[in-house]
Parts: C-alpha cells; sequence; structure tokens
C-alpha cells in the first residue's frame, strides 16, 4: 500500500543501534524513508539497509549521548543541515540504568535523575531541536516508546531494571504525547506513542539476555497472561510505529497504541 511508503521523508530514531530501535529504523528503511540513525554507540548500516539503497535514499548515523541537553542539540543541528528537515521522529532511547534499582529508600537522586533524563528528558529535547522543521513544512509525525509498565507492576524483578524511575517515565511520556499532540496539531504534526509488552527484538539485545537468563517458571509466568501465547518481536512494534509514521494514521493524534498480544490490560 502506498500509504506506507515514505518515500521522500527522513526519519530520526534515536536508541537505533539494536533492539526495537533497529527494527523501527530497518523498517522505515525498507518503506523509502532516509534515515538519520542516533545512538551513543555507532549504529551496523548493513543490519539496517541490508545493503539495499533506493534512489535518492541517504542513510546517516548520528553519535549522541541523550543524556545530554547540548549533545541533542549539535546532533539535530546536524541533521538540519545534512538531511533537512525531519518528517518522521521515533523517539525509542530509554532504559532503565544499569542497577536493580528498585527499593526507594536505597534510591540515589543521581540514579533517578539518570533514568528520567534518559526515558523522558531526551523526548522532549528531540521533540524541541526538530519540531521546527516540522512546523515549516506544516507536516510531522512524533512517535514516542513507552511502555506496558507504565501503569506499574508488582512481583519478582524479571527483566525490568530501575524499574520505579523507568515505570515514571514512561507513564510521563504518556502525557508528553497527549500534550504535545495538542500543542502541535494545529501545525499538522501527529504525536502518538506505542507501548510494547515484553519484547525480545534479537539475541543481541540486552533485555534478550536477560529473560534467558530467567528461572523456566518466571519465563512461563511472562507468557500466562498474553492470549496471544508469545511475547512480541522487534517487527512486531516496527509494525506499530510504521502505522503511526504513515498517511493511514493522518487522523489519529494522542494516542497511545498497546502492542502486547492481548496482555497486560
Amino acid at each position: 500500500m502506498t500509504q506506507f511508503k515514505f518515500d521522500g521523508r527522513l526519519a530520526v530514531v534515536t536508541g537505533a543501534a539494536d533492539g526495537i530501535g533497529a527494527a523501527i529504523s530497518k523498517a522505515l528503511w525498507e518503506g523509502g524513508a532516509s534515515l538519520a540513525a542516533i545512538d551513543i554507540k555507532p549504529v551496523d548500516e548493513l543490519k539496517i539497509t541490508g545493503g539495499a539503497v533506493a534512489p535518492g535514499q541517504i542513510f546517516q548515523n548520528y553519535l549522541c549521548d541523550a543524556t545530554s541537553s547540548d549533545e541533542i542539540v549539535s546532533t539535530c543541528r546536524a541533521i538540519d543541515a545534512d538531511l533537512g528537515p525531519t518528517g518522521i521522529l521515533v523517539n525509542n532511547v530509554g532504559g532503565g540504568g544499569s542497577d536493580q534499582l528498585n527499593d526507594i529508600e536505597t534510591l540515589t537522586d543521581e540514579e533517578w535523575d539518570f533514568v528520567l533524563s534518559l526515558s523522558l528528558g531526551s523526548t522532549m529535547r528531540f521533540c524541541r531541536a526538530l519540531v521546527g522543521g516540522m512546523r515549516s513544512r506544516s507536516y510531522g509525525r512524533i512517535i514516542n516508546i513507552s511502555s506496558s509498565l507504565k501503569e506499574g507492576v508488582f512481583g519478582p524483578v524479571g527483566t525490568v531494571r530501575g524499574r520505579l524511575p523507568y515505570i515514571a517515565a514512561k507513564m510521563g511520556l504518556i502525557g508528553l504525547t497527549k500534550q504535545l499532540s495538542n500543542d502541535l496539531g494545529p501545525s499538522g504534526i501527529s504525536v502518538n506513542a506505542v507501548s510494547p509488552g515484553l519484547t525480545l527484538p534479537g539475541e543481541d539485545a540486552k533485555i534478550t539476555q536477560r529473560f534467558r537468563s530467567l528461572p523456566p517458571e518466571e519465563r512461563a509466568r511472562m507468557y500466562s497472561h498474553i492470549p496471544a501465547g508469545r511475547l512480541a518481536t522487534g517487527e512486531d512494534i516496527a509494525n506499530a510505529v510504521c502505522f503511526l509514521a504513515s498517511e493511514a494514521s493522518g487522523y489519529i493524534s494522542g494516542e497511545t497504541l498497546l502492542v502486547a498480544g492481548g496482555g497486560y490490560r
């Protein structure tokens, strides 16, 4: 369907090196978009493009620490100069930190601030830096990646590190999405969110490795409430993002699409 083609559009994807971000980047590229792939580490161009480049299509990797406002500003200026105005922005970067930060009594300000900056603050900053180009063309699609865990989780730690700040950030993204949709709608910009269920986006992804390391009974518990009978793949999430980035979703804004196989309700 031509509605799901992105020829002539520039897509900016954060956290693009691996996991869900790589799957989203690959899908948008296959749909014909040019791509600014942002990550703190190098993005493997061949992994995303498969070596296939359509006429006029451009791939560019930008290294950026998403917790640094200065780096976000300089990166977005470089994208504007190199590739022109952004048509599609996917705010995917995020995480719960490197430690099991689940006890509020031991959670430090530094740990809290890091996760909120990475998983929520970066979204605001990338939007702030790139919506000018969207407004200039009266067109834009912003998709923010939240989580099915945004309303909280009870029980074993499972695959989520730092779940207190992580869940606070992911719920914050929903409010940010709703308000931005109100603010930017008159400029022709839609803003939506995708909330993935537990997703295994590839064997090289950290979340997949953490899931594989869990006891069998814990893995079974995670499947038990999902009517679809399986966990999500990176492609499942990428398909939802492509819909929200496409012309088919032109009258949808301020919404959160749950992609969880019928679970997490």
